[in-house]
């Protein structure tokens, strides 16, 4: 590494494999592996933030499954249409449209936002989604709602108005990972919107909600299997009710048996763990992932972030497999707690 710093510092930058050349060739440290040489290269200040990073995207049947047994907890997010010369957008829908879906039910709310994404713009759009909520699920509340750090969102307006509600607030503070379930409806609801469009109606203010009432009639489908209630008709989210939600959750454990088992702890004994408690890591980042966009993939690797590891921790995959997860605490903050996979960080240094 002292080498790797005298090239940089004379403007040559060598490749991984021309330090391991002269680590082999000209130091003779044959005895060390490649993989320990650029482990190590990694760490090197120069390299640490822009040497490539495997963030393999993980099996469908290898991710942890979203855990809840009752109706009313959502995921939230805000959906955009870009302008288009195919007709005019008004003002008033330039903001996006506001999307929150049942974890449990599938179900998806949608309100528009009207012409701002400020604070009080949202408080309207999440009062309708939540009366929503109520006319669909007579005699329930939302219990919770997890949303990205959404400036509007995370300001004291919002968070007041979910607090006088008795809504529990959960921000996504560093990975798209986890708030999927709502960024996946949204190109859902794209998509059935592109293609409503192939009758007379164009503009997707109109298209919204009847592309989700088409959605949400839809049956279930987990693992390829159709969730069947007690009469023999398919589940769809439109039809998982309070009065039935027992039977759903059965139905739901039986097609995927990871929804049960991941309620319980797994043996870290059983798990082969990358990481040790009280290493330092960063977060690798996804080119696609809107906390990277703007910025090229080449030049940034790793989050500005470091974190300790507190705990590890294992759950149970929807392929009922004992998958390592690691959680972690920002070291600058301690308030700021976090659970990743093992693919999703690599070693640093301060």
């Amino acid at each position: 590494m002292a080498w790797v710093t005298t090239q940089i510092q004379g403007n040559d930058t060598p490749r991984f494999s021309d330090v391991v050349d002269y680590a082999h060739r000209v130091l003779k440290l044959t005895g060390l592996s490649e993989r320990v040489i650029r482990k190590e290269l990694r760490l090197h200040p120069a390299y640490q933030m822009n040497a490539r990073q495997s963030l393999k995207k993980k099996r469908w049947n290898k991710r942890r499954p979203i855990i809840v047994n009752n109706l009313g907890y959502l995921h939230g997010d805000i959906g955009f249409f870009k302008l288009t010369n195919e007709y005019a957008t008004p003002v008033t829908f330039r903001s996006g449209f506001l999307v929150c879906k049942d974890v449990l039910s599938r179900f998806t709310y949608v309100s528009i936002l009207k012409k701002t994404r400020d604070a009080d713009s949202m408080v309207k759009a999440f009062a309708d989604i939540f009366k929503q909520f109520e006319i669909q699920n007579p005699g329930l509340r939302v219990a919770s709602l997890a949303f990205d750090k959404e400036t509007s969102v995370m300001g004291t307006k919002v968070q007041d108005f979910l607090k006088e509600r008795n809504i529990k607030f959960k921000a996504f503070a560093n990975t798209n990972s986890k708030s999927k379930m709502a960024e996946g409806e949204i190109s859902i609801i794209r998509t059935a919107i592109s293609r409503l469009k192939q009758n007379k109606e164009k503009r997707w203010w109109h298209l919204l909600k009847p592309a989700v009432k088409s959605l949400n009639r839809q049956p279930i489908i987990v693992h390829n299997v159709h969730l069947l209630r007690a009469d023999g008709s398919y589940y769809t989210p439109s039809n998982v009710t309070a009065k039935n939600v027992n039977h759903f959750v059965e139905q739901l454990q039986k097609a995927v048996p990871a929804y049960f088992f991941n309620q319980f702890e797994v043996d870290t004994d059983l798990v082969k763990f990358k990481f040790q408690e009280g290493q330092l890591v960063r977060q690798k980042l996804v080119s696609s992932s809107s906390a990277v966009i703007g910025e090229k993939r080449s030049d940034t690797a790793l989050g500005k972030k470091i974190f300790i590891i507190t705990k590890r921790l294992a759950y149970v995959s929807k392929a009922l497999t004992a998958e390592p997860l690691y959680l972690v605490t920002n070291i600058d903050n301690k308030e700021e707690t976090d659970a990743f996979d093992e693919d999703e960080i690599a070693l640093t240094r301060k």
